[in-house]
């Protein structure tokens, strides 16, 4: 039996971009000290969770519709670990402090768990935009983006507005085919792309004002503008910056195997976790540690380190026998 290889420029780019994913986490205390932090923060949020979004509907291809245990196997995968870590991050926020009580809900996800929830809803999507083609599946999906901002009922419930915000990202991922994503590996000078951060990074500061939690795409438009008719023209330009900012990243990803490709195999272990480590590091590094080089660099290493550490095959597979137990697949497998 052949053993499918994974491609090593994809798992370059999970590793790549779980650690802006963390360093974004790190650097949120300190975006108020300095306009250039604040300007360097809302670059990264810009494109790295559309990335994200981006390559999950690229690995959706082995979805079938006409196969009824597609809803179970999503729910298996992305549902029951919410539940498991709502309730996990809920009972961490009463123990450090950060809520006076403990409180379980499941309609609003604890901070980043909100990507399982869209995960889940995502694929379930994928009923509909396999049966379509790309042109008619990405418009409807942009248009969809477009108007949930108009709809103020939408909201961070069941993280609805933010799973059809970013839902073009993993429209245009999944109809992505695999030999533009060879010729993109092999363009010659693709490394000139990676300017088209400075651009971004030019844009964001100029805007200034502007309320740029936009970018997290979790409230509809009242929540941010003061002109929310304009909302639709504000959600083009974040789709644009999404779409190039993706293509900055990937030129600067390497297409060969590194010491950390292994690593991107276990980024969903490393999202999972490492909310635990840095938010309890945020309740007090915005109060006692100033905002410098010295401190960026800090948290820059900080952020691979534990990155590296998270998405380490020891944790991954760790991780991955205790979720086995907690679902009862290890029994089948030792059925088997």
């Amino acid at each position: 039996m052949q053993i499918k290889r994974r491609d090593p420029f994809f798992d370059n780019a999970k590793f790549l971009l779980m650690i802006l994913v963390v360093f974004g986490h790190l650097l949120q205390p300190f975006i108020a000290e300095a306009k250039w932090s604040n300007d360097l923060y809302f670059t990264i949020y810009t494109f790295h969770m559309p990335a994200f979004i981006f390559i999950s509907g690229y690995f959706a291809k082995s979805f079938d519709y006409k196969k009824g245990q597609q809803i179970r196997i999503s729910f298996q995968k992305f549902i029951l670990p919410y539940i498991i870590f709502q309730w996990l991050y809920s009972l961490f926020y009463w123990l450090i402090g950060t809520n006076d009580s403990f409180s379980f809900q499941l309609h609003v996800p604890n901070w980043s768990l909100w990507f399982l929830v869209s995960s889940f809803f995502w694929q379930i999507s994928l009923y509909f935009f396999q049966k379509v083609s790309p042109k008619m599946g990405i418009t409807v999906s942009v248009l969809l983006s477009l108007l949930v901002g108009y709809l103020p009922f939408i909201g961070r419930e069941l993280t609805l507005q933010r799973t059809v915000v970013f839902l073009p990202f993993f429209v245009m991922g999944y109809y992505l085919q695999k030999e533009s994503v060879e010729r993109f590996e092999n363009m010659k000078n693709r490394q000139w792309l990676m300017v088209i951060f400075a651009a971004i990074y030019g844009l964001i500061h100029w805007i200034g004002p502007v309320n740029k939690y936009i970018f997290f795409g979790s409230k509809p438009y009242e929540d941010f503008l003061n002109f929310p008719e304009w909302g639709a023209m504000v959600r083009i330009v974040t789709l644009i910056l999404g779409c190039v900012g993706i293509l900055a990243f990937f030129a600067c990803v390497p297409t060969k195997e590194k010491f950390y490709t292994s690593c991107g195999k276990y980024t969903m272990v490393a999202y999972l976790l490492h909310g635990f480590i840095v938010k309890g590091v945020r309740g007090i590094s915005g109060d006692v540690i100033p905002l410098n080089g010295l401190t960026l660099v800090l948290i820059f290493l900080v952020s691979i380190a534990l990155t590296y550490l998270l998405a380490s095959k020891a944790v991954g597979e760790a991780y991955a026998g205790i979720e086995q137990w907690l679902l009862g697949t290890h029994r089948k497998k030792a059925d088997k």
